[in-house]
């Protein structure tokens, strides 16, 4: 038989069975699925981006840094900072814990000071003590020193950051009226603009100027004014504490940093 006819014989039979694929085995599934998903730990700090985002008026007294004695108001030798542990379950283990400062103001550039480890149990709370070098300790005694807390489990990053960038005064020294200039900082590379805005206070108090253009990398001052009401009084045994927060964000509502000016009203 001719080998044409032959193939078309072949092909007219369906009888290809030389070519058909091989039969792939099934691949099992490899993927664990787990119900439920490992607890992870909470290492965190009073955060004023949080205290944003849960609507409470936030304050750069942090609770949980302190830096400054009263009477005179100037820095401790070291800085005491409290880092803790949400998680009721898990256990945070290497955690680090940064330490920065800065001249007093908003949006100026920082300076690592120190690093630490720890460990961390659940709900646990730790006091960490970071010494101030002696340049520091013989400048300024109104800085500002900011907390960062790193961990490769944690389960919430909003409160990782805080600051401490407060100066203090007592009526009984400073009198009962206040003017303070303080330094801003575009601390961006291209030209921004700049918002200044007081949060809820009981020292009416006011900053200038209000909104300001600049340029990239541009510091200027602003000011601000308060008083203390002649119905307010105290004792030098029994002080009653009034703060101001000067809040700076840009032009698109993201935060640049804050102040805070404490007044023990001590007469």
């Amino acid at each position: 038989m001719p080998k044409q006819i032959l193939m078309k014989a072949v092909l007219s039979s369906g009888s290809l069975s030389w070519c058909r694929p091989l039969k792939r085995k099934e691949r099992s599934c490899c993927c664990l699925a787990i119900e439920n998903p490992p607890e992870r730990p909470d290492p965190a700090s009073y955060s004023q981006e949080e205290q944003f985002a849960l609507g409470s008026i936030a304050t750069w007294n942090s609770p949980d840094i302190t830096t400054n004695n009263w009477s005179p108001f100037r820095l401790r030798l070291e800085a005491e900072v409290k880092v803790r542990n949400l998680s009721a379950i898990a256990s945070a283990v290497n955690v680090l814990v940064h330490l920065f400062t800065s001249q007093f103001g908003i949006g100026i550039q920082r300076s690592l000071l120190s690093t630490k480890m720890i460990n961390l149990a659940a709900l646990q709370e730790l006091t960490l003590l970071f010494p101030f070098s002696q340049s520091i300790l013989n400048g300024p005694q109104t800085i500002g020193v900011y907390t960062k807390i790193e961990h490769s489990s944690d389960s919430s990053l909003i409160n990782n950051n805080g600051a401490q960038v407060h100066h203090g005064v007592m009526t009984s020294e400073s009198g009962r009226g206040f003017q303070f200039a303080f330094p801003v900082l575009n601390n961006q590379g291209t030209a921004r603009q700049i918002s200044l805005s007081v949060l809820p206070n009981d020292l009416g108090a006011s900053v200038s100027p209000g909104v300001r253009n600049c340029a990239a990398w541009e510091q200027y001052m602003a000011h601000v004014i308060l008083t203390v009401p002649s119905t307010t009084h105290g004792t030098p045994d029994a002080y009653v504490q009034k703060e101001v927060t000067i809040v700076g964000r840009y032009e698109d509502g993201s935060l640049i940093g804050g102040l805070t000016y404490v007044v023990r009203i001590d007469d």
